[in-house]
């Protein structure tokens, strides 16, 4: 029983030191699907999904190359690698079934349901046992997976960090429930005399019919017999309801890799420039995602030896401005010609833009000016160095 419910847990048996402790206490814990309710969670899952999908793949092997740009007749590429990407972002691995022919030769890549995959690593060689179509050996199945702890399965980083993404909901769900109560928060009324416990519930019920609901939240109280009312401090309102859901935000910026400024919080971040923070989001965040797809296409799919890489330059370009002055920096040292200058702003060549120019500023001469001739070579002369 205990290796069935482990297996369920963990997609195989679990080598020892592997197993997590489980959280004891009343919590009802989010599960990995159900922590997309967040808003912080579903933005930085859809985003690293999204822009896995539309960064460009170049392969070097046409045949795989075609079957990644049309995978099979129901997808296209880019939903292909969307939904696999947020499929391990979320539960930590994601599968699609490598279909060749008879003769070897690949055919299609059909996504599999990854609650009917698991992983048996008790024989010789790793085994896919799924539901859908049996047994599979490593080489029929492309495995996207996030970190784990033996390297052949990943771990959800929500379900790990599942703590962080519960309290974060909790906290949406006491905002909810402040406003469905008015914004009122915790009163207590005060009576100068002893009330008869009647006479409390009554003053209750009374209290709860009139004023509870958003519908009812300008509604003034009026009290009698020297009654008055305070209002009870929680935790929520001495911490503040912004400062905790920008601590959430902080924290699923922390388990993700995502840049909490791209999850709509920029209180805090000193960014220097759009290409600054576009390179530090690739690095820390997409660039192992990158990875992941590359290493398994080239294990089940290209081989060693063939070209592939995904080009990030669309998410790391800076702005216009800061382009512009870089490429006209590089055309008038002579680094580049006008007609590269073009090609990297995606604009067609001109004619004579294929001849370097260079600068007055930029110029080899000494002399009175800088368009002399060079006089380097001559001793006692400005340009001696």
């Amino acid at each position: 029983m205990l290796r069935g419910l482990l297996q369920r847990w963990f997609g195989f048996w679990p080598q020892a030191g592997m197993l997590l402790n489980e959280p004891s206490g009343r919590v009802a814990y989010v599960t990995a699907v159900g922590s997309m309710q967040h808003t912080a969670v579903f933005r930085a899952c859809t985003l690293i999904a999204n822009d896995v999908a539309r960064v460009p793949l170049d392969v070097e092997d046409g045949t795989v190359d075609a079957l990644l740009r049309s995978p099979n007749r129901w997808m296209s590429g880019f939903e292909l690698r969307r939904t696999m990407t947020l499929q391990a972002t979320l539960l930590g691995n994601s599968f699609a079934l490598i279909n060749r022919t008879r003769s070897g030769d690949l055919l299609e890549l059909i996504p599999m349901q990854v609650d009917s995959v698991t992983l048996d690593i008790t024989g010789r060689e790793p085994l896919y046992r799924s539901s859908q179509y049996g047994d599979l050996s490593p080489e029929q199945v492309l495995h996207i997976r996030t970190t784990g702890y033996n390297g052949l399965w990943g771990e959800s980083p929500a379900r790990i960090c599942r703590t962080a993404i519960t309290t974060a909901m909790a906290q949406e769900t006491a905002q909810l429930n402040a406003m469905q109560n008015g914004g009122q928060g915790k009163l207590a009324f005060i009576h100068p005399n002893t009330m008869s416990e009647p006479a409390r519930q009554n003053l209750a019920e009374k209290f709860m019919s009139n004023h509870a609901g958003p519908e009812n939240s300008g509604r003034p109280i009026i009290l009698h017999e020297g009654m008055r009312v305070e209002r009870i401090a929680s935790n929520v309102d001495q911490a503040g309801i912004d400062l905790s859901r920008k601590y959430s935000i902080h924290d699923v910026s922390r388990i993700f890799g995502v840049p909490v400024s791209y999850l709509s919080e920029h209180s805090s971040q000193p960014y220097g420039s759009m290409e600054w923070l576009g390179r530090m989001y690739v690095e820390a965040c997409l660039s192992h995602w990158f990875a992941a797809w590359e290493s398994e296409l080239r294990t089940k799919l290209v081989g060693p030896v063939s070209r592939i890489a995904f080009d990030a330059d669309a998410i790391m370009r800076p702005s216009l401005a800061e382009q512009m002055a870089a490429l006209r920096t590089g055309v008038e040292s002579g680094i580049i010609n006008p007609n590269e200058a073009r090609d990297m702003l995606d604009m067609e060549p001109r004619a004579g833009g294929d001849e370097y120019v260079m600068g007055l500023n930029m110029g080899a001469g000494g002399g009175a000016t800088n368009i002399g001739a060079d006089t380097s070579a001559e001793a006692g002369t400005p340009n001696d160095f």
